[in-house]
């Protein structure tokens, strides 16, 4: 299990494996495909933005894209892993290798409908060193209401 920073030579995993996500997301978000069959992404990899690949071995098994604001605060944008690494502790140890690379402050959102995400990321974060979190309600002027999840790394 390795984690990558995307790349422009690993782009093209990150970008095939983002409409599957987004794909998976569509029955609560109800984004339809293009006309070329493709989901528009809600974040795009940039300055501020980082993605990052979790493979294992040379199976490409997960993906994030992590916003980086000033004073060491970060967001979970995007987080996916493959349904068949799922129940195998794939995406905790995707996430605590993440938090390992950036310390600092964190946030983390669920869209409404997405309540198994907020189950997950309730474990992945108190399985972190039993890191102590804030979990509030939250108008996101993107998203509407979500669920969200505040911590820090240090």
């Amino acid at each position: 299990m390795t984690v990558h920073a995307v790349t422009d030579e690993n782009l093209f995993v990150y970008l095939n494996l983002i409409q599957c996500y987004e794909a998976e997301f569509s029955r609560i978000t109800h984004k339809k495909p293009n006309k070329e069959g493709l989901f528009e992404l809600d974040t795009h990899l940039g300055e501020t933005v980082s993605g990052w690949l979790l493979m294992i071995g040379e199976t490409p098994a997960a993906l994030a894209a992590i916003t980086h604001t000033a004073n060491r605060c970060h967001e979970v944008c995007e987080f996916y892993v493959v349904p068949s690494f799922r129940h195998q502790a794939v995406g905790i140890e995707f996430a605590h290798q993440i938090w390992r690379i950036f310390p600092g402050e964190w946030v983390i959102k669920q869209i409404e409908g997405a309540e198994y995400a907020s189950k997950f990321w309730r474990k992945a974060i108190t399985a972190y060193h039993q890191t102590p979190y804030r979990e509030d309600r939250y108008n996101d002027p993107y998203w509407g209401v979500v669920t969200r999840q505040r911590f820090n790394i240090l």
